[in-house]
């Protein structure tokens, strides 16, 4: 909606007025009944107000209790709205870690190509020791 929030109000409040107005409710008698039901009803959030009208138009019996029944319906929801609100922080939690697989035990180097041996010892995964090539204990891949 683009209208001001007073001109809805004022819209919603007539139609309530409208269901419960005595008949010898004069047309200046409405709009001063208007002004003092908008000026007393200005500080709720217009999706909160709307609510609290629409629960009084349901239960409201005389234009006397429209306002105080939109105020008591909308007392939970407008302390919900103004609460402190604190800034979430998003906190990183580390998932549980799972169970380490079993891993396959690793192929005898000597057993591999020549390119592959090559290839390991140059990355560090295959050391030689005593003229052996073995698997680096730092990095198993």
């Amino acid at each position: 909606m683009d209208d001001e929030p007073e001109i809805v109000m004022a819209a919603i409040l007539s139609a309530s007025l409208a269901l419960v107005r005595p008949a010898g409710m004069s047309a200046a008698d409405v709009e001063d009944w208007l002004i003092a039901a908008i000026d007393t009803l200005a500080h709720l959030p217009l999706h909160i107000f709307e609510n609290g009208a629409r629960t009084a138009r349901g239960r409201c019996t005389h234009h006397s209790q429209i306002v105080p029944a939109i105020l008591d319906d909308t007392r939970e929801a407008l302390a919900w709205h103004t609460r402190p609100k604190v800034n979430w922080v998003p906190r990183l939690v580390v998932p549980e870690q799972e169970a380490p697989r079993a891993q396959e035990p690793l192929p005898d180097p000597a057993s591999m190509s020549g390119a592959l041996q090559r290839m390991g010892l140059s990355r560090g995964w295959l050391v030689e020791r005593d003229g052996r090539l073995e698997w680096s204990e730092d990095d198993v891949a």
